[in-house]
């Protein structure tokens, strides 16, 4: 006769192997539907672009239409948001870039960044480049710097966004330089470029990947690379660091996912996403536009210990240039 203890156990393990089975199942039909995929910014920027080549990919991979929706605002919040609070079914994402790893540093957000999202893959970096309008009388770093301590608080800088890299890279510009000079927040990157490009603006901190054609055709003029290391589409040009000791900020783009998404459907979207990121073509269209494509993709768990260091390490530079929002 079986004890009360021993059958209870017995269920417990059925039931456990029961569960492998459905979630087994489920993966291996995963997505039998269309799949979200969330922009947190709006049309026209790099990670709306990256975004678009991607589902393009996954839609031939999974046979399932995935959609791109964007949902700009409040540093990229407002799209972070939406996804947080989905069903955790692998059937809603978040591209998460940077500012994922930076507002939980600037604001007092309704989630938390580390435990409501499972952070898939990693696939880009993101370079940032700090241009300005052909008419400022600047060719050089130097000569920007010393352009702004002669007019303190006239220059401009146009960002896409408050707490975004733009904004904190022009914020420790001017603690590392000593200089002043006018924030301009924009809801993304197309609009803060298009007022540099207007003249609107004297100048942004951009990211690489929108503005390079405004680079090539002289819209803009380049000063200086943003990151630690020159950029492989601009191997000539400076970084800022290489004029403006200890400056350097650096970026990423990947896909998360609500955190309670089951384990085989994570795996399921990890290599998917990672067969499409490691196209060549997909590579070839990317790095020419000019995204910072990664020669590893990241899987799942070295993403996730990736956006811990990059929470704590994004906490340094924002007391360090005593960025405040309110």
């Amino acid at each position: 006769m079986i004890s009360c203890a021993r059958l209870l156990n017995i269920l417990i393990v059925c039931a456990a192997s029961l569960s492998a089975v459905v979630s087994t199942s489920w993966a291996q039909s995963f997505p039998s539907r269309p799949v979200k995929l969330v922009v947190p910014y709006v049309p026209g920027g790099g990670a709306d672009t990256v975004a678009r080549v991607m589902a393009q990919g996954l839609t031939e991979e999974f046979g399932q239409t995935v959609l791109v929706e964007n949902k700009g605002g409040a540093n990229t919040i407002i799209g972070t948001e939406f996804v947080a609070n989905s069903p955790p079914d692998g059937y809603t994402l978040l591209i998460c870039t940077t500012a994922h790893a930076i507002n939980p540093s600037l604001y007092k957000l309704n989630f938390d960044t580390l435990k409501a999202f499972t952070h898939v893959t990693m696939h880009l970096g993101a370079s940032l480049l700090l241009v300005v309008h052909p008419s400022v009388p600047a060719n050089s770093v130097s000569e920007l710097i010393a352009l702004a301590k002669a007019q303190p608080g006239k220059l401009t800088f146009a960002s896409y966004g408050t707490g975004s890299p733009g904004h904190l890279s022009g914020e420790l510009f001017m603690k590392l330089t000593g200089t002043e000079m006018l924030h301009i927040p924009y809801k993304g990157s197309s609009p803060s470029i298009a007022d540099v490009v207007a003249g609107r603006a004297t100048m942004s901190f951009a990211v690489l990947e929108p503005v390079l054609p405004f680079v090539k055709s002289g819209h803009v003029r380049a000063l200086g690379v943003v990151m630690a290391e020159r950029a492989t589409q601009l191997p000539q040009m400076p970084t800022i660091g290489e004029t403006v000791p200890g400056f350097a900020i650096s970026g990423f783009n990947g896909v998360c996912a609500p955190s309670a998404t089951p384990k085989p459907v994570i795996e399921r979207l990890n290599a998917a996403i990672i067969k499409v990121m490691t196209n060549p073509a997909v590579r070839d269209r990317l790095i020419k536009s000019g995204s910072d494509i990664l020669e590893r993709p990241l899987p799942t768990p070295e993403f996730e210990v990736f956006v811990r260091s990059e929470v704590l390490r994004w906490q340094k530079i924002v007391q360090d240039a005593g960025v405040k929002v309110n």
